[in-house]
């Protein structure tokens, strides 16, 4: 009689028991479920391909920018043009567009390379800083893929490209120059930029004076050039977290509840261990 008594007890004791760890399960199922929601942190966008673009102007002038190869001539003339990005950015290509001055009948002859430089303003901004090197240099080696791709003005016109072998880091809102000079052996230089549209209207150029003089002025005009690269994305940064798909979305676990029926439970349990009691 004493080990029925003894089993009845160890019943209760386990249904106890039992039900106790039911509510701690629940809980422990809910914070495995939180501690896998996933958070994507947004990283600022960046825009790649053209940065900057000054188009042909069907109806601008010739801009000659050339000098004769090697010593150079009265005749040589070079000019600068500038731009700003909206954004900091990253120029690793420079495209433009040129045309051969046909009042000068090919007195030039071909183009066996261009000098590329990138200038920074002089302090009043209006003009670059040749008093000082270039931020950047470089020199094509050749004619830049020179390609002849229809007429502007009744004339050739030709595109030419580089792909810097160092890309140069512009800071945003920073006025930058831009000088692309061909070198030819003929007896006048005649390589010239083509006209661009949607600058300033302001360049600034290097000619000869009387006597042999070097003359740098400013000058109306727009040379058409693209710079190609990447810009970082100037508008702020989205919220830290997002969620892209139902499994990063976190499910909401109301706090665990000890189950309606466990107090029934119990009572039941106590109510069978009492009835053994009493029939001993």
């Amino acid at each position: 009689m004493f080990s029925k008594a003894l089993r009845s007890f160890l019943f209760f004791g386990v249904a106890v028991v039992l039900l106790s760890i039911y509510p701690f399960r629940i809980s422990a199922r809910a914070q495995a479920s939180t501690d896998k929601t996933i958070q994507k942190v947004h990283n600022p966008a960046v825009q790649t391909g053209p940065i900057f673009t000054q188009p042909v102007d069907p109806n601008g002038k010739l801009l000659l920018s050339s000098r004769l190869d090697p010593d150079g001539s009265d005749n040589d003339q070079y000019i600068w043009d500038n731009f700003t990005l909206p954004s900091n950015g990253t120029i690793t290509e420079i495209d433009w567009f040129g045309v051969y001055d046909p009042a000068r009948s090919g007195a030039g002859g071909p183009v066996l390379d261009f000098s590329i430089s990138i200038y920074p303003s002089a302090a009043a901004n209006t003009e670059p800083g040749v008093a000082n090197p270039p931020l950047a240099h470089y020199q094509t080696g050749g004619n830049a893929g020179e390609t002849s791709i229809g007429t502007v003005g009744g004339n050739a016109l030709y595109v030419y490209s580089f792909s810097l072998p160092t890309s140069f880091a512009a800071s945003a809102g920073v006025k930058y120059w831009v000088q692309i000079e061909a070198s030819q052996k003929g007896s006048i230089p005649d390589w010239c930029f083509a006209a661009g549209s949607g600058g300033n209207g302001n360049l600034y150029l290097r000619n000869s004076g009387a006597g042999g003089d070097v003359i740098y002025r400013s000058a109306p005009g727009d040379a058409a050039f693209n710079l190609l690269g990447s810009l970082s994305d100037p508008t702020p940064p989205a919220p830290a977290v997002t969620a892209t798909s139902s499994t990063d979305i976190p499910t909401a676990t109301p706090a665990p509840q000890v189950p309606p029926c466990s107090s029934a439970a119990i009572l039941i349990v106590m109510e069978l261990f009492l009835f053994r009691l009493s029939h001993r």
